[in-house]
């Protein structure tokens, strides 16, 4: 009741200040107090504790803050310097990626933008488990299907070398932001307002059907829905047993059971598949963040 009457009465411009002054903290902070709890025994009494690879990354976060990623590598995007613009005809902030204009919604204020980008490009490291490819080229000539799109960085970056992307993407704000990023692409770029499920109706569609009486040649799919993934898979059933050439990205860490079943999936459907390097610390326990295909 109370968040009903704060999202109607509060004005957005004033919710955006006040979430960036405190709010993102405080509920950062509510839903994570048991791992930090944690994190901070490890820490403290990690000369009493076992050296395991496990209490090394706890130690890493109660000396370096709580963070989904426990590793060196993302200290060096707290200050990573943004340069961040304000569009007036369009009233959105962009920054510039890959030589490119990158959109931020219209709710988004400079601080908050800048913020984000440096989240998103500290989860796309070289060294971080939730890399969605290390080699971009490995999509030349694709056709992307990027479901859960959100601000659209990661077919931002292979828009020049991709056949045609698709972006499953629901919220009407990013959807916004994502038609004036990719405006000088119109001819490559769907929105699909859609969710990505097992199921077909108003609101959501199969990768099954979404793809029928299209060329499956050379799909690469992205996968990051929020825990969804198993559901999407399961509508994707005919794609995986007749598509050519399948080439995946798919988060793993939204659910403890993702990482072994959806490789089960694949495995299933004959693809050899690899995570990547390391772990995420989520739900107070660490896990595989990412799932890709493997070529031998």
């Amino acid at each position: 009741m109370i968040v009903r009457l704060y999202r109607k009465y509060v004005p957005q411009k004033v919710r955006n200040i006040i979430y960036d002054a405190f709010l993102s903290d405080l509920l950062n902070l509510t839903r994570s107090y048991k791992g930090i709890i944690k994190v901070k025994f490890v820490y403290i009494f990690r000369k009493w504790l076992p050296d395991t690879p496990e209490n090394q990354l706890f130690a890493f976060l109660g000396k370096n803050g709580f963070s989904p990623y426990p590793y060196p590598f993302r200290l060096k995007y707290k200050k990573l310097p943004v340069d961040c613009f304000q569009d007036k005809s369009l009233g959105m902030c962009y920054v510039i990626h890959s030589g490119k204009r990158l959109y931020f919604p219209d709710n988004y204020r400079k601080k908050r933008a800048v913020a984000s980008y440096r989240f998103l490009s500290m989860e796309q490291d070289a060294a971080s488990p939730h890399q969605y490819i290390k080699d971009i080229n490995r999509l030349k000539g694709k056709t992307l299907l990027d479901l859960g799109a959100a601000e659209g960085m990661f077919t931002l970056s292979v828009i020049d070398i991709i056949n045609h992307a698709y972006l499953f993407e629901c919220e009407e704000y990013w959807i916004k932001a994502l038609n004036a990023t990719f405006a000088p692409w119109k001819d490559k770029v769907t929105l699909v307002p859609k969710y990505v499920s097992d199921k077909n109706d108003e609101d959501n569609i199969t990768i099954d059907r979404f793809l029928e009486g299209k060329d499956t040649t050379n799909l690469f799919l992205k996968m990051d829905i929020e825990g969804y993934e198993q559901a999407a898979l399961r509508g994707a059933e005919k794609t995986f047993k007749e598509a050519k050439d399948i080439d995946f990205s798919i988060c793993t860490y939204h659910r403890e059971e993702d990482a072994i079943e959806i490789g089960n999936y694949l495995k299933a459907n004959h693809l050899e598949t690899e995570h990547t390097e390391g772990f995420m610390y989520m739900g107070n326990s660490f896990r595989k963040a990412i799932i890709r295909r493997k070529y031998s």
